[in-house]
């Protein structure tokens, strides 16, 4: 080997291997100190990274595991909670049994203050457990734990996640049946034999009361709910006959409603369901009244004619119940003799007065024969007998002849409205529109006769909407005539909504709506378009009756509303509207319901006010879903205007009403908002103050247990829930917390093996170092020689 004195490779490897032992010392020594075996990211960079994932997973599991226990402290105390309102109803039961019985003798008044108490210790205890109806825990409840994975549609938050859903546990009194749906009557008014004035006695001897009965004799409520409303509303007939006060008025209206509940139509099912029941409650001033209770179902009472109304508290004067009748008259006289020869058929058209479809009424008319006479006595046969137009009140005004002004009534209190078409003499004084066919909604009507030149006045009623006229230069040329008619159209806006144009079959002009609108015509004055003849008149669109300022419907307190929602007709063929019902069922899943209203070829359900409620209900009932069928749509008188009102049995829901082509047609109010339902004040509490109320509040109060013991079933499971996924947790935490080890710590045995090879090691090169550092001083051997 070759002796060097300026590079020496030995030293200078003995300070490589020095260094590397110097550095794997102290790495050992850092690892023994620390316990990790990762200190820095190079020491593992892939592994650092899966560590420190482990490491916040443990630092949500450990605070996730915190929640679920706090949770489940929270349903341990609900469940507490509901162990003592489990005796209150313990309690309430027998209150309820001993006053049950025939042979009790003691002060029911005592058993009923007690029990009263009952019921107001269930609403508190409710309230400070989170459990009543809008109570602080009624809602689902979602406890991020941690530990979740994302599997398809399931995020990893969601996977994490306990939900336990109390929104349909609530145990308050209402919630469990205690404390129903009641309507009552006019807050103030007395109907007991204390009242000066308006006893039952006084109300039932008013001439003008008993004259405004359907049936003498008989009185007439109107119930209205979830499965017997608008046309399908149950009348209950109640003889007055050995009624004296408001002990034998509440006998035979029950006795009535139990009858009414007995038919085989399905509302009367429904009716039956509902358990509705009549008592006689007295104020704090002695002051007696109606009211009407269900401890299932919302409703809505409403008088059948004036002796009902004043039973109800609407009074005009005195005994007498206000006046509910509102009439249509024609807006001219009728006229003697016989038709024109160029009359036809004409049909009267009825709408409104819960109507679920316009009723057409056709009256053969032979022109030069049939006589006007004859016409009337027509049409008042087919409305007597006309099983709709009774059940809605309507009839021919009385005592009507020949040269008088034609009148319609509805005794109701109900705004109904009366169109014809076909009366082309406006023999009837209700306007001189053109028919087409056998039907009333035309989109297409042919010109009677061809075109001749002069300047038409046309007048145009789209969907039974007010009139609007329109000037034409006409020719005797059948094709300027409909070019004519066309540029009318086209520069009028009602007209172009209603998609209206003109065209001919090769002798007469033909209207017809692109859109499926349907329309009238009338051309006044001489006939140059073939729309009218010589005797067309100017014609209203429609004849509509008023209706009370004061409303004889009542709705039952308690009870989960929409408030009060305007309603306009829709009249264009292409401005439908959809309004989407929404409610959560006791598990916490949506239920959704869309009812389009529209007035076109495919359906016409929204013409009227009447219309739109029966297509809602309709939709609901054929739904088949029990959370939306506790909802019923119903109308209301506003200060003599009707509105729409959704009633519901459910704690809450809410409609969204969709906005349409014209913004002001259909549900008007919210148009593009979602109306979130509120509760109606008032209600019915269950009491024992009677043997008969008594029997009821023991049936309440066993239902009552049982809706108690699904919310305990509810917590329980809830409890369940959080135990399981506080113990995935922990099982979650110590596995990843080993997972994290495995990568993270140091091998204490094995690093301490490695310090003690490092020590060596280095004494050995720092020795090996000074060896390589002596190895040229040999060379000086070979100098001296």
């Amino acid at each position: 080997m070759a002796f060097s004195v300026n590079t020496n490779i030995a030293s200078l490897q003995a300070q490589e291997y020095l260094r590397v032992n110097s550095d794997f010392q102290q790495k050992t020594i850092g690892r023994v100190t620390s316990g990790l075996r990762i200190l820095s990211s190079g020491d593992d960079a892939a592994g650092l990274a899966i560590a420190n994932g482990y490491r916040s997973d443990q630092a949500v599991l450990t605070q996730g595991i915190r929640n679920a226990n706090d949770g489940l402290s929270q349903l341990q105390i609900v469940d507490g909670g509901l162990n003592n309102i489990s005796k209150l109803l313990d309690r309430a039961r027998t209150l309820a049994t001993q006053s049950a019985s025939g042979t009790f003798t003691g002060s029911r008044e005592v058993l009923n203050n007690e029990f009263q108490t009952v019921l107001s210790e269930i609403d508190r205890q409710a309230q400070a457990i989170g459990l009543n109806t809008g109570g602080e825990l009624a809602k689902s409840l979602s406890v991020f734990i941690g530990g979740g994975k994302t599997s398809g549609s399931i995020t990893g938050i969601q996977n994490g996640s306990v939900a336990v859903d109390l929104s349909r546990s609530t145990v308050d009194a209402s919630s469990l049946g205690l404390k129903g749906y009641q309507a009552t009557s006019v807050t103030g008014t007395d109907i007991g034999n204390g009242s000066a004035t308006t006893s039952v006695a006084q109300i039932l001897s008013d001439v003008t009361n008993s004259d405004s009965q359907r049936m003498a004799g008989f009185t007439e409520f109107v119930f209205r709910g979830a499965g017997f409303s608008g046309s399908d509303a149950i009348r209950v007939s109640v003889n007055l006959s050995g009624v004296s006060d408001t002990t034998t008025l509440n006998a035979a209206i029950n006795g009535a409603i139990e009858a009414a509940g007995n038919g085989a139509s399905p509302s009367a099912t429904a009716f039956s369901n509902a358990n509705i029941k009549a008592s006689v409650v007295t104020d704090a001033n002695g002051r007696q009244s109606l009211a009407f209770s269900s401890s299932t179902n919302a409703f809505q009472v409403a008088a059948g004619d004036r002796t009902a109304n004043a039973l109800l508290g609407n009074f005009s004067a005195g005994a007498t119940g206000a006046d509910m009748s509102g009439s249509v008259s024609a807006g001219a006289a009728t006229v003697a003799g016989t038709f024109a020869a160029s009359a036809g058929n004409i049909i009267v058209r009825f709408m409104g007065s819960s109507l679920s479809a316009p009723v057409d009424l056709t009256l053969n008319v032979t022109g030069g024969t049939t006589t006007v006479t004859e016409a009337v006595d027509d049409l008042a046969a087919q409305v007597s007998g006309n099983a709709a137009l009774q059940a809605a009140g309507i009839s021919l005004g009385a005592n009507f002849s020949i040269g008088q002004t034609l009148s319609l009534v509805n005794a109701q209190g109900e705004q109904f409205e009366v169109q014809v078409a076909g009366d082309v003499t406006n023999a009837l004084g209700f306007g001189s529109w053109q028919r087409s066919g056998a039907s009333f909604d035309a989109t297409s009507i042919t010109g009677a006769a061809a075109p001749t030149a002069g300047a038409a006045n046309l007048e145009i009623s789209v969907g039974g909407g007010t009139t609007f006229s329109l000037a034409v230069t006409s020719s005797a040329t059948l094709a300027d005539a409909q070019t004519a008619l066309n540029a009318v159209f086209a520069a009028d806006s009602n007209a172009s909504a209603a998609g209206l144009v003109a065209t001919n079959d090769g002798t007469n002009l033909i209207i017809s709506s692109a859109n499926g609108t349907s329309f009238r015509v009338n051309e006044v004055g001489t006939n140059f378009l073939g729309f009218g003849n010589a005797a067309s008149v100017a014609s209203a669109a429609s004849f509509a009756s008023t209706v009370p300022a004061a409303s004889s419907q009542i709705n039952s307190g308690g009870a989960s509303n929409s408030g009060l929602l305007d309603f306009s007709a829709i009249r264009l063929g292409n401005d439908d509207q959809t309004i989407t019902l929404a409610s959560t069922d006791p598990t916490g899943k949506l239920h959704t319901l869309n009812v389009t209203l529209r007035n076109d070829g495919s359906e016409r359900n929204g013409q009227s006010i009447d219309q739109a409620i029966h297509s809602i209900n309709r939709a609901i009932t054929l739904s088949n879903d029990s959370t939306l069928q506790k909802l019923v749509a119903v109308k209301e008188n506003d200060g003599g205007v009707e509105k729409i009102r959704i009633l519901g049995a459910n704690n809450s829901f809410n409609v969204t009403v969709a906005a349409n082509a014209t913004g002001n047609t259909g549900i008007t109010t919210g148009q593009g908002q979602t109306i979130q339902s509120d509760l109606l004040d008032g209600g019915a509490n269950s009491d024992i103050a009677t043997q008969a109320n008594a029997e009821a509040a023991v049936n309440a109060l066993s239902a009552a247990v049982s809706a108690l013991g699904n919310a305990q079933a509810v917590v329980g499971r809830g409890q369940n829930q959080f135990n399981y996924a506080v113990n995935l947790a922990s099982s979650q935490l110590t596995n990843i917390a080993a997972s994290e080890s495995r990568i993270r710590d140091a091998d204490l045995a094995a690093e301490a093996a490695n310090l003690t090879k490092a020590q060596i090691t280095l004494q050995a090169g720092i020795a090996a170092l000074a060896q390589a550092n002596s190895a040229p001083q040999a060379v000086l051997a070979l100098l001296r020689g």
